[in-house]
């Protein structure tokens, strides 16, 4: 029973730290082209008094693409904001407990946002963007797969506390970023 969890997490860690590594990298290339559009746009609007309607737009866009890009990454390598001064006063054993119910109610809470994001995307499909020739279900389409990315990292990081807690070996842990 042990290898074959150890076996799913292995197989599991390779595909996260792939998809966290290109979510990450795709998000600095968006950020990048977002700068980009920003400034393009004030330099038309200020200095040549002309401006593309459809900037904004895709700006926005591109920053909620980031983020979604980026939270499969930040999940997985303890990036989010938390508080640690309250909980590492707590015994180790109390930690790991908790830390387990923790990604369960998180993976409660993706699986429901991940049905919802569904829903949100098949109707951004009957809906054009406001200033691009396109259907807002390919802005959408990030939200259920960041839901997706964010599910398997869950599922890894489940077992890894699992393991930490039945077997007490710490080598489970996830290192710096979320790598090994």
């Amino acid at each position: 029973m042990r290898q074959s969890v150890i076996t799913v997490i292995s197989g599991l860690s390779r595909m996260n730290d792939k998809v966290c590594r290109t979510g990450r990298n795709s998000a600095g290339v968006l950020l990048m082209v977002m700068i980009t559009i920003v400034l393009a746009q004030v330099f038309y609007r200020y200095i040549l008094d002309s401006s593309f309607s459809w900037t904004e737009e895709l700006a926005k866009v591109l920053m909620v693409w980031v983020t979604f890009l980026v939270a499969p990454w930040a999940y997985r390598g303890g990036e989010f904001v938390s508080v640690d001064m309250f909980v590492d006063s707590f015994s180790k054993r109390f930690r790991q407990r908790l830390e387990l119910i923790i990604h369960l109610v998180i993976m409660w809470a993706l699986a429901v946002f991940f049905m919802e994001s569904i829903d949100f995307w098949q109707k951004g499909q009957a809906t054009m963007a406001a200033t691009l020739p396109l259907a807002l279900s390919w802005f959408y389409m990030i939200v259920p797969m960041s839901f997706l990315a964010l599910i398997c990292v869950g599922v890894e990081l489940i077992l890894r506390s699992v393991m930490i807690a039945v077997t007490g070996d710490q080598s489970f842990r996830l290192h710096e970023h979320g790598q090994e």
